[in-house]
């Protein structure tokens, strides 16, 4: 059976494949990272809200505040990222299974050309058989 000649590439797209799944990982797990972070951030302003420390709370939430505002806006770049190594996965595993359609369609062709091979050789052995009887019968009822 003829090997399959995209057979390299079909590996290099499953490579491309892995390593879009480990940047979306990636991805994935520096967004939690940022949203851990965002969390505390929304913790330390709740926690400082008492009257004997009116005028420190104030100035530690507006120092966390502007903490906030950086964490949200490296979490829209932490989730841009997710969205981006999300789609890198998919035209990945969409790349390789255009790859691996391929492969299957090659397997399919040999197959029925090596059914087609087979029939066409029954064929002539059915046809080799029945001249021979042919020619039996003749020759018994030449002999009659």
């Amino acid at each position: 059976m003829a090997g399959f000649k995209l057979a390299s590439l079909l590996k290099v797209r499953r490579i491309q494949e892995d390593q879009a799944a480990a940047q979306l990982t990636q991805a994935r797990h520096s967004a939690r990272g940022v949203q851990r972070r965002a969390a505390d951030e929304r913790e330390l302003l709740e926690d400082l809200g008492g009257q004997a420390a009116l005028a420190a709370a104030g100035i530690a939430r507006a120092s966390a505040a502007r903490q906030l505002a950086e964490i949200r806006a490296a979490q829209q770049v932490a989730d841009g990222e997710v969205e981006a190594a999300e789609k890198a996965l998919m035209l990945a595993r969409q790349s390789r299974r255009s790859v691996e359609l391929l492969k299957e369609r090659h397997d399919a062709s040999l197959r029925a050309l090596e059914a087609k091979a087979e029939q066409h050789a029954l064929d002539e052995l059915a046809s080799t058989q029945h001249a021979q009887k042919t020619r039996t019968t003749h020759r018994t009822e030449g002999e009659s």
